[in-house]
């Protein structure tokens, strides 16, 4: 199968949250199976979507949560590429950064399709949260080996 729908992770700060990839391979397989697949958007088409989530350390200049922005074209690998910046700081709040990074990546799977798909409301995404496996989410290994992390350029 093709995946359709994926999620990688960038962050060039020397304190970057050291969670498994396994987050990534998760998300991606709920969205296929209670967004993509019941709504039947993105699986047949001939692109893909890409979420890059890249963690960076707040400044001044820095906007508050989540921010998804417009989408680049990578054409010739038929990828649209959305950015989405989260502040590393967030992550780290209440010494919870797995529960954390889980709540975030739910959140950026949210603001995505609410804003780009009109059939998905705010009602699905939020019953939608309660089909989180928290118990198998918080049972990967944190902080995960630098190989299990799998950030963009490892």
């Amino acid at each position: 199968m093709i995946k359709q729908f994926l999620i990688k992770k960038v962050s060039t700060e020397a304190d970057r949250p050291p969670y498994s990839h396994k987050v990534e391979e998760y998300f991606e397989a709920f969205v296929h199976n209670y967004i993509l697949q019941p709504s039947n958007i993105i699986l047949n088409g001939k692109w893909k979507i890409l979420l890059s989530i890249m963690i960076f350390r707040k400044d001044d200049n820095s906007p508050a949560g989540v921010n998804i922005y417009e989408p680049s074209i990578v054409e010739e690998e038929m990828i649209k590429y959305y950015p989405v910046a989260i502040n590393i700081e967030d992550i780290y709040a209440n010494d919870n950064p797995l529960e954390n990074i889980v709540s975030l990546y739910f959140q950026i799977i949210s603001l995505f399709f609410l804003s780009n798909y009109q059939s998905i409301t705010n009602e699905y995404m939020l019953d939608l949260k309660e089909k989180l496996d928290w118990e198998y989410l918080l049972s990967l290994p944190y902080p995960a080996p630098y190989p299990e992390q799998k950030y963009v350029g490892d």
